[in-house]
């Protein structure tokens, strides 16, 4: 056992050396989560330190895709029994050193400006750049209230939808209705027997990052958000069970589209020297949509009104375009007829204009025969039916009476 710890300080040491060797600044300081504190190289960007998750109490996790190099420095309150304190290192959940003591003789007071004193030491400096460095911290007399810290330096894995599971009653209990390997757009039918819904991702081992949100595509609204991770059901091609989320079937109050968003749950704005756009946000979130059917949907109080007004403005508009569409029909058809009756008046006055010259000189003619055959009173008679018939059409009238027409 000596020889096993012996060996592990001169690795540790000879990582320190190298690291001092080739010039790496440690500048950049950083809370890691528990009593421990991070150092990065002065070129370190992006550094998305202390996200903390309901499901992993005491669980602290630091994605670092722009670090190159990591050193870890532990702290204690000048109060803190340290040796009852140990530590394991794991480097790409491997193990590097376990339950190892802290030697008090190594430990420095660190004045922070704060009430109390600290002592600290460092644990080691490690290369970050597409690893992986967990840290677990516990006292030997609650070894259950174990700190773990997590320094990512991998990119994240994107996540993705194996299984969706429909739970419904039968006569033998429960059964599973399956869809395998959904597509980005699933159909999907919920009847009354049905009562819940199990969505299975692919396992990582930083599930417990990740948050599956449902969101209605027509509202806009969350209507489901989770980072309980359970595992069992079906197992991936290790063998082992997959992290799935169970949801209660009555979240889907209508029929519609509704997206499913798998994505890292990490505070992305507020740090220093973060410079990652939205549309890099956006590429470690995976999207389903689920077309969902419901049989049988009900309605609350407010949508049949909402519905019921709907249907009064349908046919209030209805009726106000047929309304208006039967006032332009009477109007063109009146504008019709009174081009009609331009046109026959326009024809008469074209036959009247025609007709008179040749009426008035046969009429003149007439009355100038009885008057060479001296029948005085036919001439009169005939030259004062010939007045009025003038003075009718220079007064441009169109039709006389069946009296005048007698007289």
């Amino acid at each position: 056992m000596k020889k096993i710890t012996f060996t592990i300080l001169c690795i540790s040491f000879l990582l320190s050396t190298a690291f001092a060797q080739k010039g790496i600044d440690f500048r950049q300081t950083y809370p890691g989560g528990g009593k421990l504190l991070m150092y990065l190289d002065s070129g370190a960007k992006n550094v998305y330190y202390w996200n903390v998750y309901p499901n992993q109490p005491n669980t602290y996790f630091s994605y670092l895709p722009d670090v190159n190099n990591l050193s870890l420095q532990i702290n204690f309150r000048k109060n803190i029994k340290v040796p009852n304190f140990r530590y394991t290192i794991l480097l790409d959940n491997k193990p590097f050193v376990v339950n190892k003591s802290i030697d008090e003789t190594q430990l420095n007071e660190v004045d922070r400006g704060e009430d109390d004193l600290f002592r600290a030491t460092g644990l080691g400096s490690f290369p970050i750049k597409n690893k992986v460095v967990t840290v677990l911290v516990y006292d030997i007399e609650n070894p259950a209230d174990i700190d773990k810290s997590v320094f990512y330096g991998k990119p994240i894995p994107k996540a993705k939808i194996k299984n969706i599971a429909r739970r419904f009653k039968s006569g033998e209990g429960v059964e599973y209705d399956w869809i395998t390997d959904p597509k980005e757009k699933t159909n999907l039918i919920l009847t009354e027997n049905d009562d819940e819904l199990t969505i299975y991702k692919d396992r990582s081992d930083i599930d417990y990052i990740y948050e599956i949100v449902i969101n209605d595509k027509k509202t806009q609204k969350t209507i489901f958000a989770s980072t309980v991770w359970n595992y069992g059901g079906i197992f991936d091609e290790t063998r082992k069970p997959s992290p799935y989320v169970a949801t209660d079937k009555s979240i889907f109050k209508k029929s519609g589209d509704y997206e499913v968003v798998i994505r890292p749950k990490i505070k992305w704005d507020g740090y220093r020297n973060s410079d990652i756009s939205q549309k890099e946000i956006e590429n470690y979130a995976t999207r389903y949509t689920l077309s969902v059917t419901l049989e049988n949907e009900s309605y609350s109080k407010k949508d049949l009104i909402i519905y019921g007004l709907i249907i009064c403005v349908i046919f209030g508009a209805i009726g106000g375009a047929s309304f208006t569409y039967i006032k332009k029909k009477n109007a063109k058809k009146l504008l019709e007829q009174y081009k009609e009756k331009e046109i026959v008046t326009l024809q008469l006055n074209s036959v009247r204009s025609q007709l008179n010259p040749h009426f008035l000189f046969n009429a003149l003619a007439g009355i100038q025969n009885l008057m060479n055959k001296n029948e005085i009173d036919n001439a009169n008679k005939y030259l004062s039916k010939f007045a009025r018939i003038t003075r009718n059409v220079l007064n441009n009238t169109d039709l006389i009476s069946l009296a005048q027409e007698k007289t």
